[in-house]
């Protein structure tokens, strides 16, 4: 079967250069559509569960909304771990699910029984956004020298949020900083009492005049006008006309029982950059699954769309932290194997085979194979990380190549062809004899991954796209071995090429090993010697195994660094401003310090779990 299939690639060259070149373009294709990460993202499918409570405190959060919510997600299918955690007017709940698990399915499932659970009034629990630890990949502040703070915060809120979230693979985006607009009602105590009204009677009043409502059509000659009630408060002034209720024949209003005033949300963090203890910044978040890439790619687009005339005159938006330069090393990595794997090998086979043609023929399994590993990851929905890339082995790749190119030459050069189908008869003869050899050896080495892919749970989320690749490159470098070097051969190579003779060095190492192996098995005292060294050596190996470091993945620095500051538990938001402002200021002192950035407490969507102190 194998002489078969040689001999027809062999006289049907060209069918088989279109078949690989249609090969080529699909793994063109998939190495587009798939994700690149700089490191393999090893959490479980996790769902997220996020219940506010403002003015609540953790033991009240704990029993009215952490517990009745575990009780209801308890016994969730494919669930494995629980963990909850209760802060200050804050409930977080984390669901870890199985391997076998699907992010979408149980998600749904978590939102089937969320409805379920016993809260008190006005708290409403929702899921988390559907990302990872790894998901935070682009940092941006809004910048401007004539705004506001709440502006600024109302602009991320209304605006900008809206237009990043338009990419397709941003799972959400987070908004920290500023001041989120409210209208507050500070109610005079001793007024209400001396009108006999409550706080729910202003509460009601304000509820029931803030709303548009419709008043269907009203037909007036030919033409029928829309009838709108508009009562939507859009200012203070607005709220103090509301009525709350008439006594003695005069109508009440908010106004003369409290003072309306615009303010902001009660703030649970605040961030600072450099010099300014606040600004506005938004993270956005990478959809589980979603390429980073391209999603960066995107997130440029809108950004620069923004700044280019969206954002009010004088605001713009500012880039503090880019997953795309990381990824942009990480791709510059695995280019740079590729070009320098396939030089190398090019270089070391002209000065094994002396045929430049022959090298570039066996070079040109190197990418190949490497679209042929992107279009297996495609085919399975797996994303590409430096481990799983950079572990691949150029070497092993093209042995089957360099063993059925060695050969071609060497039979030719024995036999001496004089026309071109005397050659395509030594190519065809020449791969046979080492096709079935290079292809058990192909298999050995496959077969070896094996273990590799029984690993379960993080180990195997590590590694197991790491052997995947590994074998689809494998597969790819025999099938193009077999099928595309002997069409090669019998396209490119003419019997002048292989004519050449074998450098006089390698003659002489050849004889000279001939002349070792041949004392070696005449002498049982150096039989005895040699294996002697080897298990030596072994041992020696293994002994040093103890002293080598270990790690759980390999060092990978970015360029930047993660200072925690952990301050008292009572701090204010204030004092902790005061105290971050300082560190900001030490730390930038270091000349090779760019820009500091420090997080305090949480954003107000509940999204991190951090208090004031951190």
């Amino acid at each position: 079967m194998l002489r078969s299939l040689i001999s027809f690639v062999v006289h049907r060259r060209m069918l088989a250069l279109c078949a690989t070149l249609l090969i080529a373009v699909y793994g063109v294709y998939s190495y587009l559509q798939t994700a690149i990460e700089a490191y393999p993202d090893v959490t479980n499918v996790q769902v997220g569960v996020i219940a506010q409570a403002p003015g609540l405190a953790p033991e009240e959060v704990e029993r009215q909304i952490t517990q009745p919510l575990e009780r209801e997600l308890n016994g969730t299918p494919g669930l494995i771990s629980l963990r909850s955690e209760s802060y200050f007017g804050l409930s977080m709940i984390n669901l870890v699910f199985n391997d076998d698990a699907e992010s979408f399915k149980a998600r749904a499932e978590v939102s089937q029984r969320l409805p379920q659970a016993d809260l008190p009034p006005g708290v409403t629990p929702e899921m988390a956004p559907d990302y990872t630890p790894l998901g935070k990949i682009f940092y941006y502040r809004l910048k401007s020298d004539r705004h506001t703070l709440a502006q600024l915060r109302t602009e991320q809120e209304w605006h900008v949020t809206r237009v990043l979230k338009q990419v397709q693979g941003v799972a959400d985006i987070v908004s920290v900083g500023g001041f989120v607009k409210e209208f507050h009602v500070e109610v005079d105590p001793d007024k209400l009492y001396g009108l006999g009204l409550s706080l729910q009677d202003v509460a009601d009043a304000l509820e029931k005049s803030n709303r548009n409502v419709g008043g269907g059509l009203l037909r007036r000659g030919e033409q029928s006008l829309i009838v709108r009630g508009i009562g939507l408060l859009t200012r203070p002034e607005d709220m103090q006309r509301v009525v709350v209720a008439l006594r003695g024949g005069h109508a009440v209003t908010i106004g003369d029982v409290a003072r309306v005033m615009q303010s902001h949300t009660p703030r649970q963090g605040s961030v600072g950059q450099n010099e300014q203890d606040d600004i506005v910044q938004g993270i956005v978040l990478l959809k589980r699954g979603a390429n980073p890439s391209v999603v960066l790619d995107e997130i440029h687009a809108k950004v620069a769309q923004l700044n280019g005339g969206e954002l009010p005159q004088g605001m713009q938006m500012v880039t503090n932290y880019d997953r795309s330069d990381l990824v942009g090393h990480t791709l510059s990595t695995v280019q740079h194997n590729l070009l320098f794997g396939a030089t190398l090998i090019v270089s070391v086979l002209w000065l094994v085979l002396r045929s430049l043609r022959g090298s570039l023929i066996v070079a040109t399994v190197i990418p190949l194979s490497l679209l042929v590993a992107f279009i297996g990851l495609h085919w399975l929905g797996m994303p590409a990380n430096l481990i799983s890339m950079g572990a691949i082995d150029f070497g092993i790749m093209v042995n089957g190549a360099v063993v059925l190119a060695e050969n071609i030459i060497r039979n030719a050069r024995l036999r001496k062809p004089q026309t071109q189908l005397d050659l395509r008869h030594i190519i065809i003869d020449s791969a046979v004899a080492v096709a079935k050899p290079t292809l058990f050896a192909m298999a050995i080495v496959i077969a070896a991954l094996i273990p590799v892919f029984s690993l379960q749970s993080i180990e195997g989320r590590i590694f197991r796209p790491l052997a995947m690749t590994y074998t689809f490159a494998l597969i790819g470098a025999l099938v193009f071995a077999m099928g595309l070097v002997p069409a090669l051969c019998a396209l490119l190579l003419k019997p002048k090429h292989v004519m050449v003779e074998e450098p006089k060095v390698f003659d002489a190492m050849h004889h000279g090993y001939e002349r070792r192996v041949g004392s070696l098995l005449a002498s049982v005292r150096l039989r005895w010697l040699v294996a002697g060294t080897a298990v030596a050596v072994l041992a020696l190996a293994g002994l040093s195994v103890r002293w080598l470091g270990t790690e759980f993945l390999p060092e990978l620095d970015e360029g930047d660094a993660y200072v925690l500051v952990q301050m008292p538990p009572s701090i204010s938001l204030e004092k902790g401003q005061e105290v971050l402002r300082d560190v900001r200021r030490r730390l930038g002192q270091y000349p090779e310090v760019i820009s500091v950035t420090s997080e305090q407490g949480r954003p107000e969507s509940g999204t991190d779990n951090e208090t004031q102190n951190l």
